[in-house]
């Protein structure tokens, strides 16, 4: 039995299958623990937090919020709870693993940050649904998508998400290694809790609600696509419009999807696969780092995103005002 010791307490494995006994010693810690990964996730929590506290404001100071506003604002605010506990990995990362801010505060936020992963999985999942109905069955279930319901809807799947995260209430603590090194991580007693422990997040927070999503937008674009085709042999309307209509949508949907994907999938992945090894290796190390960077990546670019993609959005951004020109000036 090794002792390869995960210093992120972010999800599932803070302390991986082969390290379940708390007797073995911390790993020595590289450059890549201490300097490295600390650096790339400051960066994307600063990009994260600027990002995400924009998208918040501006959906906020609207006078009039649409449905998915709604939705938007709630990831949006997901993210910044998951930002919010990167200056506490960072700072264990550079510390080698020592954590310092005490019991309490390394139950709380390892049980935020968890709960974060099941309110974006379901608020992605229930928007995706909302969309659906808004574009293809538009007159189904029309008293369940107003704003008044819409709050409720998010404000139930924030309370589903603290109760799917009660285990991390229950096991997440300051464990001290044989080498003396006092980390915020999981205490999981048997390499069968880490497995069903394991089994539980990956599925509820990604190969549940994954399937889910692909088959809305999957119904979404043929949908859209069979309109385009109607309205284009029908001769009823311009078919430049829907079709570009069309493909906007289809540049969207493929976008987000693949965020998503791309970010979330490699984390989940590894931890699977880390149940089958019996000795990490570097390659394994090396991937295990990036798909935690790439984890939580997702939360800096979403809000980016949604500015790119939506013209809509971007006119109810805050504008920087600018010095007039003399030209301007002299028109007044």
């Amino acid at each position: 039995m090794n002792s390869f010791h995960s210093t992120f307490w972010n999800t599932t494995t803070e302390i991986l299958n082969k390290s379940w006994n708390k007797e073995f010693a911390f790993e020595a810690p590289s450059i890549v623990d201490t300097v490295i990964l600390p650096s790339m996730i400051g960066i994307i929590c600063l990009t994260g937090l600027v990002g995400n506290i924009l998208i918040v404001f501006t959906i906020v100071r609207s006078r009039k919020k649409t449905i998915p506003d709604i939705y938007i604002c709630n990831l949006a605010v997901a993210d910044l709870v998951h930002i919010i506990g990167m200056p506490f990995l960072i700072h264990q990362w550079a510390q080698g693993g020592e954590w310092v801010f005490g019991g309490p505060l390394c139950t709380t936020i390892t049980a935020l940050d968890t709960c974060n992963q099941f309110a974006c999985s379901a608020i992605m999942t229930v928007m995706s649904v909302d969309r659906y109905l808004a574009l293809v069955q538009p007159f189904r279930l029309t008293s369940w998508r107003t704003r008044y319901k819409t709050i409720h809807i998010n404000l139930g799947l924030w309370a589903a998400s603290f109760i799917l995260a009660l285990p991390v209430w229950v096991y997440s603590k300051v464990i001290k290694f044989k080498d003396g090194v006092e980390s915020c991580a999981f205490d999981l007693t048997s390499p069968d809790d880490v497995l069903w422990y394991t089994l539980y997040l990956t599925i509820t927070t990604f190969f549940f609600p994954l399937p889910l999503i692909l088959m809305c937008y999957i119904l979404i674009l043929c949908y859209t696509w069979e309109m385009y085709q109607q309205n284009k042999d029908s001769r009823c309307y311009n078919p430049s419009v829907p079709k570009q209509r069309a493909m906007k949508l289809t540049k969207m949907v493929l976008v987000l999807v693949a965020v998503f994907i791309l970010s979330a999938a490699p984390y989940h992945v590894i931890q699977l696969v880390n149940l089958q090894i019996e000795q990490p290796t570097m390659a394994f190390y090396v991937v295990y780092y990036l798909s935690i960077c790439l984890s939580y990546a997702g939360s800096s670019i979403n809000p980016f995103l949604y500015i790119m993609l939506s013209g809509n959005f971007r006119k109810r951004l805050p504008q920087v005002p600018r010095r007039m020109t003399q030209r301007e000036i002299n028109n007044i």
